[in-house]
């Protein structure tokens, strides 16, 4: 017994020692206790089938198992599989947060997106694998849009992946939602913050409110006391004054007053307060009218003429406002000075005579001195007429400033001599700032500041006078001289209006240039229509900008002096006289100090003299692009009548967009614009994607005329720009195979806008 004892041990240990290689074998002990032992090894397999293939893994794989089509999973072992577990992720192959689950031999796998599938056999043994599933073909983007500009246009030929947009739109909706709930939130916090404000803010100030109208009353009642007290003061003083103060000086304050003082020949009169007229006052003394206040004013409710000044009569308006504005009558004069009549203004004195009514009427033998004053919103400021004088000066460094009348001086019929020599300002008048008409005298402007005027200086219908300008600033005007008789230029500036000098042609006279400077103007500096014979004289100055020979046969005359010039004719026939000269060569050494626009075969000699024969029209052609800017421009000449026919040139990085009807047709007098439209060449690009599997290869085929493409392709990096006009075609394809193929077209039409 002992024995067969030692026998079966020994026989385990045998077994025992056999196990431990790595095989699988039964061993039966006769005679012995029998005993059936497995060592399993073997990872489980697992066979992936799709599209019509399978294949089988057993090992733990680093590589991503991509597919194209649904995948059925099956499992298998050498002895038993205990688990079959997948994980799955719509876009990350890490699988964050990523649920484990079971499932059956043989499920299948539709839905695209990251699979990890986990077999373990009873053993414990694993097998592991990564499946890429991606059924969707690669997005090809095209954009089309103008060469340099931002995109304007996006043409989508492949459908973003539908899980794609459905995160966004749950993103969206989510963010939404928490952003309303924020909000409500922090405006219901608000609210409440608020009411709680407002109901201590109450509490507070309810006692104060209550009390200050107490206090108001109180200081009001005291306020009005005080006021009555010092009026009778006032009363008692101005009364007292009145009595004890000889006619050499009195204070008033209303029409009856001041018709007293001026009955008793008063030498200055005091304005202690605004005084409303009924009827006109007349002066025929010496007499000083002073504002005791700062704003009193004289002011005229009737018809006619408001004070009248007549001869022997002398005037001094000291800081006072001469008002026929306020009452709203039409056709007053607010001071009519008589012949021989004289008036003053020191300090600031205002007239606001209104615009259907005249400031001030310098008549024959009269005379205004003007110190420091404003004339407004007059329809004349001042009317000059006949031998009447008018001066200008300075007090305490204040100028004269006329302003917003009509026009602020109208010298009509005039045959004195009149000086604008101090720095006045004349500004913001609607019609004109010095309106010369039918006038026979001499007018200087040598001084002032004059800008925004409709016309500045008008001097029409000038017989056997002169304007002479020799200084003054003349800017921001429409017309800054208006020349209808004789005008001399010697000095001043001419800048930044729309016309410097206009010569108007139904005048007689001449605009004779010898200084000065016209420059910056927005038309032309000179703008010539006059026809007559020497019209227009320059010998000296400085002109920067066109000089516009509008009229038929008139011309430049330059003498023996020539300024820099640009003559700039316009498209009608003319005669066009530059230079006075006997020969030739003289005439060419001094037309070369004159710039003619045009010049080419526009210019010859004839009747010994230098001459341009301008026998044509212009055709101006601009060439815009699609903003409006001129890219290219050009003038074409003919003979009137001629037919002209514009193609318009190719512009590098342009397309020709819009032809105009007139770019065909018959040259004529007046200038012709024919505008082409231009745009900037379209281009393409293209952009590709693939969110699971990858772009792997990129082609594209080009045919300048059609849809033939041959070869194999070229290849292409996303975001790729293509410029040539014509047909493509792209192919994109992805990390499992499937390909998307686009065709499109690119020229002038791909993207109108």
């Amino acid at each position: 017994m002992r024995k067969r004892k030692y026998i079966i041990m020994a026989l385990v240990l045998l077994a025992s020692l056999t196990i431990a290689k790595k095989s699988f074998a039964k061993y039966v002990m006769q005679d012995t206790l029998a005993i059936g032992i497995y060592l399993d090894k073997t990872p489980p397999i697992i066979s992936v089938a799709s599209d019509g293939r399978t294949e089988s893994f057993q090992e733990l794989s680093d590589d991503t198992i991509k597919k194209k089509a649904d995948v059925t999973i099956h499992t298998s072992d050498n002895v038993q599989i205990k688990q079959n577990l997948y994980q799955y992720h719509l876009s990350d192959p890490n699988f964050a947060e990523a649920e484990t689950q079971e499932f059956e031999n043989g499920k299948v796998f539709s839905e695209e997106g990251f699979y990890k599938i986990i077999t373990v056999d009873t053993s414990g043994n694993q097998t592991e694998i990564i499946i890429l599933l991606d059924k969707s073909v690669p997005d090809v983007c095209v954009e089309y849009f103008k060469r340099g500009e931002a995109s304007l246009l996006k043409q989508t030929v492949a459908t973003t992946k539908s899980f794609t947009m459905q995160n966004v739109q749950n993103g969206i909706e989510e963010n939404i939602a928490e952003n309303e709930k924020n909000s409500n939130e922090i405006v219901n916090e608000i609210i409440q913050e608020t009411e709680e404000t407002l109901e201590d803010i109450e509490e507070v100030i309810q006692v104060p409110i209550q009390n200050e109208e107490v206090i108001e009353t109180v200081e009001f009642a005291e306020m009005q006391e005080a006021e009555e007290t010092q009026e009778i003061k006032k009363t008692e003083i101005i009364e007292d004054e009145i009595m004890l103060m000889s006619v050499e000086d009195m204070y008033v304050g209303n029409e009856t007053e001041f018709r007293n003082a001026l009955a008793m020949q008063t030498s200055v009169i005091h304005i202690r307060q605004s005084i409303d007229f009924s009827a006109p006052i007349y002066i025929n003394y010496a007499v000083t009218i002073v504002n005791e206040g700062l704003t009193n004013s004289l002011r005229y409710a009737n018809n006619g003429s408001f004070i009248i000044v007549q001869n022997g009569g002398s005037l001094t308006i000291n800081g006072m406002i001469v008002d026929t504005n306020s009452f709203g009558r039409d056709g007053i004069i607010a001071i009519d000075i008589q012949s021989g009549g004289y008036v003053t203004f020191v300090n600031s004195s205002i007239v606001d005579a209104g615009l259907r009514n005249t400031g001030i009427l310098v008549n024959q033998n009269a005379s205004l001195l003007l110190w420091s004053c404003e004339i407004l919103r007059c329809g004349y400021g001042i009317n000059l007429q006949m031998n009447g004088n008018l001066y200008f000066a300075t007090q305490e460094g204040r100028s004269n400033n006329f302003y917003a009348n009509a026009t602020a001086i109208f010298v009509d019929n005039f045959y004195g001599t009149c000086n604008f020599n101090q720095n006045i300002s004349m500004h913001d008048n609607t019609d004109y700032g010095i309106h010369i008409a039918g006038s026979i005298g001499n007018i200087n402007i040598s001084a002032g500041n004059y800008y925004q005027n409709t016309y500045c200086i008008r001097a029409s219908d000038i017989k056997n006078s002169t304007v002479t300008i020799s200084g003054g600033s003349y800017y921001s005007n429409g017309w800054a001289i208006w020349v209808g008789g004789n005008v001399n230029l010697t000095g001043g500036l001419i800048y930044n209006n729309y016309y410097g000098v206009f010569l108007h042609e139904i005048y007689n006279g001449c605009f004779r240039m010898t200084g000065g400077n016209i420059y910056s103007n927005t038309s032309s500096a000179i703008y010539h229509k006059k026809t007559n014979d020497g019209g227009c004289t320059i010998t000296g100055g400085s002109i920067s900008g066109e000089i516009y020979l509008q009229a038929n046969n008139n011309y430049v005359n330059t003498n023996s002096s020539y300024p820099t010039l640009t003559i700039t004719p316009s498209s009608y026939y003319f005669k066009r006289k530059l230079v006075r000269t006997t020969n030739n060569s003289t005439a060419n050494s001094e037309i070369s100090k004159v710039t003619v626009t045009p010049k080419d075969s526009w210019y010859k000699y004839a009747d010994n003299e230098y001459i341009v024969l301008w026998n044509g029209g212009n055709v101006i052609v601009r060439y815009k692009d699609y903003s409006g800017n001129i890219l290219k421009q050009e003038t074409l000449n003919g003979t009137i009548g001629n037919k002209y026919s514009i193609t318009p040139p190719d512009i590098l990085g342009y397309d020709v967009i819009s032809i105009p009807a007139n770019a065909t047709g018959f040259y004529t007098k007046q200038d012709i614009f024919v505008d082409f439209k231009y745009d900037l060449v379209n281009v393409a690009k293209v952009t590709f994607e693939d969110l699971l599997s990858g772009v792997t290869s990129a082609k594209y085929w080009y045919h300048a005329n059609a849809e033939e493409f041959t070869g194999e392709g070229i290849d292409f990096v996303n975001g790729s720009v293509f410029e040539n006009y014509g047909y493509y075609k792209v192919v994109v394809r992805n990390g499992v195979g499937l390909e998307k193929e686009v065709k499109f077209v690119l020229n002038k039409n791909s993207l109108i806008r």
